[in-house]
């Protein structure tokens, strides 16, 4: 069972009040439905009629929720709170595919992603090589600055060309909604706590419509919404693009890799004592997100990932239940339902989401670079870290770089996420070479056991890139150990420190030739202490194998071989 944070005031397994539980899942429903800019943005670069759009935001909406549900709920998804958003990496396949032969294509792409997404899921032993902490750090602060952009942009009222202005009432609003949120989060307890991002938002909507930021909703449309109607589903058919397939493949592997970078920061944040991601859960999430994505596609709709500005929005609540998705998916459901709703969260002023997103962005940012530097940093290590955060940095800069490269590259390149997050996984592989994954050094009665233990552990710990608190811990442990075999005589000739680490246990042999010690089961008492050498010893076993989390005694041919293991 994890071990609740400090600043966590209901976690996955809780189970919240039932009005704070509503009115927590109907926040994170309408951040979840503020995103729906992105398809509305694809439908109106392909030229859509209304139908078609209608058709796009409605099934969009109705897997989104089914996404949610299915993600959220223990016993078909991952039992963590992953609210779903329009899925913002799909904007360049649907744009192409629209382009290339209209929605029938972008179906038909969409399926390809989702089962390259789902692929991924067969090899989630293998995904924990490719992503250790340090790597899913790399995409958990890049999933922050990729928010960064489109946040500031929101914020400063700025346009798309490069001669916009900022203009100073966006900056009141966004400002004033962020700092609402800031210090309700940090300063307060309670009710205003876990409403903080509701309360800042609707205070920036006042001031928006105080200000004139705020859009009205267009008429005469949107008089003729009804309140309440039918979902409007379609089959758009199947169509095909050679070109467009690999963007599609990519894609899918964009959305899993986003998806593991949510996964591990919801896991992270709702576990004081998280040392490793959990690849069944994510693999579990990402094969929900995988049906819905499915059905979203046969359907006329845009494909759905989970939210990162919902991560920020549990932090600042302090409110990480699983149960509050469901509640959430729920509201969604019931949004589909009402066409004149789902128009009117169109309109919520942009600055006040830049704020949200900002404090999102300045949350994944912090928490992915708390991952990075929870293990041991070598000098290979602090290459991969940081040559793949500037390469992400380097198209989120440098747009002209992604505009200059070949068409089917432009969408990969696109994302900060997906460069920085590639090139982590590349140069961590490339850096592996020549590094064992055992190492030894010879330990004489001349050498201080605890120098001796220290500098070898800290070495392997920095190239293996182990945590650094397991490190710590053990190498007092194992300096006992050594000065215990050699000052006893046990090991007359000096002993042989070996060191073996599998990302899951770290673990130290100590081989020598002599007899084998005796690891007591019950505590030999004080007066042992006062007897001979192997009396003492006795106590010192019975101390280790306290204090280690496994001891193992046996024998390397003719040597003995004390194991001490501790858990990674």
């Amino acid at each position: 069972m994890p071990r609740k944070p400090q600043n966590i005031l209901y976690a996955a397994n809780e189970k919240p009040p039932l009005t704070t539980l509503l009115i927590l899942g109907v926040q994170h429903a309408t951040l979840s439905l503020l995103f729906i800019v992105y398809p509305l943005v694809a439908a109106t670069e392909a030229g859509l009629s209304f139908e078609s759009t209608q058709i796009l935001i409605t099934s969009c909406i109705i897997f989104m929720a089914v996404a949610t549900l299915l993600e959220c709920w223990p016993r078909t998804g991952s039992g963590l709170l992953l609210v779903q958003i329009p899925n913002m990496a799909h904007l360049p396949l649907a744009l192409q595919s629209y382009a290339a032969g209209g929605p029938a294509v972008y179906v038909t792409m969409s399926l390809i992603a989702a089962v390259s997404q789902l692929s991924l899921t067969r090899f989630m032993n293998a995904m924990r090589t490719l992503f250790p902490p340090e790597i899913c750090g790399v995409a958990v602060t890049m999933l922050g600055v990729a928010l960064a952009e489109p946040s500031l942009r929101r914020m400063f009222g700025l346009g798309e060309g490069p001669d916009s202005l900022a203009d100073g009432r966006y900056v009141l609003v966004s400002f004033t909604a962020l700092a609402i949120i800031v210090v309700l989060a940090i300063f307060s307890r309670g009710l205003l706590r876990l409403f903080a991002v509701a309360i800042g938002a609707a205070i920036g909507w006042i001031l928006a419509v105080y200000t004139g930021v705020a859009i009205a909703p267009a008429e005469p449309t949107f008089s003729s919404l009804p309140y309440v109607d039918l979902p409007s589903l379609g089959w758009p058919g199947l169509g095909f693009s050679w070109a467009i397939v690999p963007a599609a493949v990519i894609t899918g592997i964009i959305s899993a890799v986003d998806m593991l970078g949510t996964v591990v920061s919801m896991q992270r944040m709702d576990d004081a004592d998280w040392r490793r991601a959990d690849m069944n859960q994510a693999a579990r999430a990402i094969r929900a997100n995988t049906v819905s994505d499915m059905g979203t596609a046969v359907t006329g709709g845009f494909a759905s990932a989970s939210s990162s500005a919902a991560i920020g929005v549990a932090f600042a609540t302090g409110s990480t239940a699983w149960r509050i998705g469901i509640v959430s998916g729920v509201v969604m459901l019931l949004a589909a339902f009402s066409p004149k709703l789902i128009a009117s969260l169109t309109v919520i002023p942009a600055p006040v989401i830049g704020a949200i997103l900002l404090y999102s962005a300045a949350f994944l940012i912090v928490a992915g670079m708390e991952l990075i530097l929870s293990r041991r940093l070598s000098d290979r290590r602090i290459f991969t870290v940081g040559l793949a955060v500037l390469a992400g940095l380097a198209v989120a800069v440098l747009p002209q770089l992604v505009h200059q490269a070949p068409g089917w590259a432009q969408p990969i390149l696109e994302s900060p996420l997906s460069v920085s997050t590639a090139v982590a996984v590349i140069l961590n592989l490339v850096f592996q070479i020549g590094i064992r994954q055992t190492a030894s050094v010879p330990v004489t009665a001349d050498d201080n056991p605890f120098t001796a233990s220290t500098e070898f552990l800290e070495r392997q710990g920095d190239l293996w890139g182990a945590r650094r608190d397991v490190v710590a811990a053990a190498i007092p442990v194992v300096a006992e150990a050594i000065e215990t075999l050699i000052d006893t005589g046990v090991a007359e000739d000096g002993l042989e420190m070996e060191a073996r680490f599998d990302e899951t246990n770290f673990d130290v042999v100590l081989l020598y030739k002599g007899e084998a010690i005796e690891i007591p089961t019950l505590r030999p008492s004080p007066e042992d202490l006062l007897g001979d050498a192997k009396a003492v010893a006795r106590f010192v076993g019975y101390m280790l194998s306290k204090r280690a989390d496994k001891l193992v005694l046996g024998k390397r041919g003719e040597r003995q071989a004390l194991t001490l293991r501790f858990e990674h």
